[in-house]
């Protein structure tokens, strides 16, 4: 029976031991302290007619970017290249309310963040958009994003003036991990 229990307590010690090493590993992955970037583009690409004018209208986006000059922990991120989508159900050509983000940022430590929440502007106005991180680095966190208004072209003027304006840019003023 010595023999019985001392294998038990071998298999139940290096059962903890291995969950343990599970453990750690995955809570060091996902670490990300509250650091953040200071610069960046964001650039979007509309689906279908794109917005027109003042009359509202589903419009889904195409979205790619850079988040620049960023700090923190871990101390290897200073880039990150954006992906990802977004859908605004009542937008114009002044700007969306309600509008929702599924983005992921490649950091180019080799990692990536899933982030999914609010996208939304305003014609003139910078815009902070909230975004939960829902997968990979930062798992847990929230990163905000502060852009400047969409950057006004005559292409954006025209576009919106006989419908479709198809595409755009934002700076990026600011991205803090919170």
């Amino acid at each position: 029976m010595s023999t019985f229990r001392s294998a038990l307590f071998a298999s139940v010690a290096a059962g903890f031991a291995i969950a343990a090493a599970l453990t750690a590993g995955t809570a060091s992955a996902d670490q990300l302290d509250e650091g953040g970037c200071s610069a960046g583009a964001i650039e979007w690409q509309a689906n279908g007619p794109g917005f027109t004018g003042s009359n509202q209208a589903p419009v889904g986006s195409n979205i790619g970017g850079h988040l620049l000059a960023c700090h923190g922990a871990p101390t290897d991120i200073s880039v990150g290249t954006i992906i990802g989508t977004t859908f605004e159900p009542a937008a114009t050509c002044y700007g969306s309310r309600g509008g929702r983000a599924d983005l992921i940022v490649l950091w180019d430590n080799g990692q990536n963040s899933h982030v999914i929440g609010t996208w939304e502007w305003t014609l003139g106005q910078q815009a902070t958009n909230h975004l939960k991180v829902v997968g990979g680095l930062g798992t847990g966190r929230t990163l905000d994003v502060v852009t400047s208004p969409p950057e006004v072209s005559p292409a954006s003027v025209t576009g919106c003036i006989v419908g479709g304006y198809h595409a755009g840019s934002y700076q990026v003023l600011g991205a803090r991990i919170v």
